[in-house]
């Protein structure tokens, strides 16, 4: 199911650059429903976009990226805050640097590897150069991907949050629910 909500959100924003709701689906999956439910789910995603696209350099930034995201939604998942405002401003805080982590990501990527009909290649010919180069033409698209996610975050976090434990608590089996109640009571109490 997050498989096709990460596919379908990506696919209905295609139109927009760097508009996206990948991110905050991905990192509420993760919160929510942990690793075993998340990793697959994204990698499923690069795989179907990967067959949507075909196979070029944003996908090893992709492998890295959305994995990273998870992994760290995860890990912010286990502090177990018991201030909702805190845990939306981690929330918000974490995706804006991971969002802007992506720019320098894909930037390093594209700027090392290349790809051909014949497959991959490595050039570390005038890194640093092409690099600032390549980073300097994507500024305006960074800028906006950062910005969007920092303002999706702010607003919709906590209430994807809220929505994904009440699904959770309706799909979980009867011991799991008790301790998942018991986990919510003193979370939002």
């Amino acid at each position: 199911m997050y498989a096709a909500l990460l596919v379908g959100g990506k696919e209905a924003l295609a139109a927009l650059p760097n508009i996206e709701v990948v991110t905050v689906f991905t990192a509420i999956c993760a919160f929510s429903w942990g690793l075993a439910v998340v990793l697959p789910a994204v990698n499923v995603f690069i795989a179907v976009d990967m067959a949507i696209w075909g196979v070029n350099t944003w996908l090893i930034s992709y492998f890295i990226y959305w994995n990273l995201v998870a992994i760290c939604f995860w890990a912010l998942s286990k502090a177990n805050l018991r201030k909702k405002w805190l845990e939306l401003a981690l929330a918000t805080l974490l995706a804006t640097l991971l969002t802007a982590f992506f720019g320098v990501l894909t930037t390093a990527v594209d700027t090392v590897v290349g790809f051909t009909g014949r497959g991959f290649f490595i050039d570390f010919d005038d890194l640093f150069k092409r690099f600032a180069a390549l980073y300097a033409t994507g500024v305006p698209f960074f800028v906006t991907h950062v910005v969007c996610n920092f303002v999706l975050f702010a607003v919709a976090f906590l209430p994807l949050e809220r929505l994904n434990y009440k699904a959770k608590l309706r799909i979980l089996p009867q011991d799991e629910l008790t301790n998942e109640l018991n986990s919510l009571t003193n979370k939002y109490t």
